[in-house]
């Protein structure tokens, strides 16, 4: 967050004070669906249900003995997205995810538990997952070779075209970038110019926080608000092809 969102936001929490006590809130707004474009439609509805059942049995346990201290997010849930996100892969079963913003790893992790017989995660980030210090990651998960981290800027016109070819084989891609109001539009820009599989889904993170809500309000594909069963500051599913 640059000088300027910090200063915004203290601004508005000043003006506004959060009514309650917890440990982090964003603001966010309230808007009307029935004049929303990108409505759901029943396979978004159908794989939702499968994802959360799926995300019911996932054991992230495993995950959570990587932190070294609490609060441990990955069996948080509903309220984190990491078992939906297990779930979610469990369930559509897609032979490549990609994820955009590798962090900590742990949204990567959690997929990778669930990837079918022969299925890749390819994980980007402008910074190799060694430079995090609190990273959950380790050497050994990507000797198996289906977890891979691939280094650059997706939204950068140049890089892109350069994973143009690997991004249109995604079955199921993450995006969980820096959310500043300039990535994600871009990304969205040089996204629709190729094609994805015919059952491709797209999943945001945080589409419920400020400089998200314009971004997933202007999707006009069929799209799902999954924050119930994700993450408090919004999960949304996209049927790319729908």
């Amino acid at each position: 967050m640059n000088l300027i969102s910090r200063l915004k936001s203290r601004a508005l929490r000043w003006s506004f004070p959060f009514p309650f006590p917890c440990r982090h809130a964003e603001y966010s707004i309230l808007a009307s669906l029935d004049d929303d474009f990108g409505r759901p439609n029943g396979r978004l509805l159908d794989i939702s249900l499968q994802a959360i059942q799926r995300a019911r049995q996932a054991d992230l346990s495993w995950l959570s003995a990587r932190m070294a201290s609490p609060p441990y997010y990955p069996e948080i849930w509903p309220g984190e997205h990491y078992k939906l996100l297990a779930g979610l892969v469990a369930a559509q079963q897609p032979r490549r995810v990609v994820e955009v913003g590798t962090a900590q790893g742990w949204s990567a992790l959690a997929m990778q538990g669930s990837l079918p017989p022969g299925g890749e995660l390819i994980t980007f980030d402008i910074a190799p997952w060694t430079d995090f210090g609190n990273t959950a990651l380790r050497a050994s998960d990507f000797e198996s070779g289906n977890l891979r981290q691939m280094l650059g800027d997706l939204s950068d016109k140049a890089f892109f075209s350069q994973c143009a070819e690997l991004l249109s084989g995604s079955d199921l891609l993450f995006v969980d970038a820096p959310k500043d109001g300039v990535f994600e539009p871009a990304f969205l820009e040089r996204l629709s110019t190729i094609r994805l599989p015919p059952n491709a889904l797209v999943v945001f993170d945080d589409v419920r926080v400020r400089n998200m809500l314009k971004i997933w309000r202007e999707i006009k594909r069929p799209k799902l608000d999954l924050t119930s069963f994700g993450h408090w500051t919004g999960t949304g599913l996209v049927d790319w092809n729908g």
